[in-house]
């Protein structure tokens, strides 16, 4: 996603005398392998979706109504607690283990590392008291702890894998992820045609994770093999310091999730229907950025440290990238909304159609936050982060309640892109303020939204089925992104341009 060097800095011209750098993040390679690692997530992503989606078809249809109630409850559960013993610390983690000495990073790992699984494993007991406490089948009791124990072997997994992270080896984490889940897709496949029961189904991830934690562990060496430590004192310590980014991003899932919630409260069940539809539109193209951004975190950690030149030039190479796949991805779902909803929700949902049409101009908002996000917490601007969404949670809730209240569904879609452009903007701000070179250029965004407009009027005039409008706008905005020159050169140099052999 960006360059690791300006333009002016030409890798050719260095001193023979001196040793190679050991440490990619410190050498011209680390810009590529970003732009190759990002490429690969998306890629691993979109194959894995794609697992999943067939193998839940299988699986619906073999278990029945009432069990595939019993799996989808208790793997809502299992996730909740996934996403809890996160709040954030992977970041957290990358970033500290890329900008400081490797002693250092590895006791920082450990201690991060034995909180997660604190916080998992307490987890774990809470969901199976709850499940308890309110009268669970014996089964679905028994398949919380059995996929509670796969979800903590993955909680290790993801802990033993950010050395690989750091070091770019992205290739490895994409793959990695990829077959946990085609491996836990053909499990459930093989377990449906086998007419297993349900409580099979609670073991999918421990015969894929357990293997997966087993390889991090030798691909990573030495650097991977973490053991989880408990140092009271210094996680006092490391909690004190992180509690700012935790808290951001717990507001940042309760603004996000909220909308919803109001919509069932403040208006009718119809109107609750058509925006949880569009929502879950929505949010399967929000998980783009967090993929396509990730991998540059560890370079930017390291360049905030030591680099100041370096981490302008990537930041702004970054969010100019953010920014135009932000708006070919929200052109694309806007024209293609009407294609989109029925494939998803079936017939009897055409309303919805316009409300996603809304929410398609949040992922403006959605992939400039990507990239800002990462460069604040590169910079350690914790607290920026949490009055940020801090203020974009007051937009939702104050812009949310008269517009739910008269508008329903579309009420709710406009208060989530007030509250998404928001944030976003305030990020910005937050960032830019006392680093102007770090500012997109009105230019730059005139040219982005003019190339937008200009496909999106094209594929609308042409009057074409859904899916062909969406296919030939985002063709028309490639092609005009090319004509006014502004994809930057580090991305034209990946895409479109066969390497060179080495000399």
């Amino acid at each position: 996603m960006v360059s690791a060097l300006p333009a002016d800095r030409d890798p050719s011209v260095a001193d023979s005398s001196l040793d190679p750098p050991t440490d990619i993040l410190d050498t011209t390679d680390a810009g590529p392998a970003v732009i190759r690692s990002s490429l690969l997530r998306i890629g691993g992503y979109g194959i894995g979706t794609l697992a999943t989606v067939a193998s839940s078809a299988v699986v619906i249809r073999h278990l029945g109504l009432v069990d595939t109630g019993h799996f989808t409850t208790v793997t809502a559960l299992v996730t909740i607690i996934l996403t809890v013993s996160d709040l954030g610390l992977t970041g957290i983690a990358v970033r500290e283990y890329a900008s400081g000495p490797r002693p250092d990073g590895q006791r920082f790992l450990r201690n991060l590392l034995g909180i997660r699984m604190t916080i998992a494993l307490g987890g774990l007991v809470f969901a199976v008291l709850f499940g308890l406490l309110v009268g669970y089948p014996t089964v679905m009791v028994v398949g919380t702890v059995i996929a509670g124990g796969g979800m903590v072997l993955l909680v290790a997994q993801d802990g033993c894998s950010i050395p690989l992270q750091v070091g770019l080896r992205f290739g490895w984490v994409a793959g990695l992820q990829l077959a946990i889940q085609v491996g836990v897709a053909i499990e459930a496949v093989l377990l449906s045609l086998a007419g297993a029961g349900l409580l099979p189904f609670f073991t999918l991830q421990l015969p894929m994770v357990f293997p997966a934690l087993i390889v991090t562990m030798v691909v990573g060496g030495h650097d991977s093999r973490l053991v989880p430590s408990i140092d009271l004192r210094e996680w006092r310590t490391m909690v004190g310091r992180i509690l700012p980014y935790s808290a951001a991003v717990v507001l940042s899932v309760v603004y996000f999730q909220i909308a919803q919630i109001m919509v069932s409260v403040l208006s009718s069940a119809r109107e609750t229907g058509y925006f949880g539809v569009s929502f879950r539109v929505l949010v399967a193209f929000t998980a783009l950025p967090p993929l396509l951004v990730s991998t540059s975190l560890p370079l930017l950690a390291r360049a905030a440290r030591n680099d100041d030149e370096r981490f302008d030039y990537a930041s702004r190479r970054l969010v100019e990238t953010m920014l135009l796949a932000g708006c070919g991805v929200a052109l694309g779902l806007f024209l293609g909304a009407a294609f989109a909803v029925p494939l998803i929700a079936g017939s009897g949902f055409a309303p919805s159609v316009d409300v996603v049409r809304i929410l398609a101009f949040a992922l403006l908002g959605t992939f400039v936050i990507g990239a800002r996000g990462y460069g604040l917490l590169s910079l350690d601007r914790l607290r920026a982060m949490l009055v940020c969404n801090a203020i974009a949670l007051a937009i939702v809730v104050a812009a949310g309640v008269p517009l739910i209240s008269a508008y329903g569904a579309t009420g709710a879609a406009i208060a989530m892109v007030a509250a998404e452009l928001t944030l976003a903007l305030c990020y910005e701000w937050s960032l830019s303020r006392t680093r102007p070179e770090l500012r997109l250029g009105p230019g730059f965004v005139l040219r982005a939204g003019t190339a937008t407009l200009l496909a999106g009027a094209v594929a609308v005039a042409l009057e074409v089925s859904p899916l062909a409008s969406a296919l030939l706008g985002s063709a028309i905005y490639v092609a005009a992104l090319l004509a006014f020159g502004i994809i930057p050169a580090e991305i034209r140099q990946a895409l479109f341009r066969r390497r060179r052999p080495a000399a």
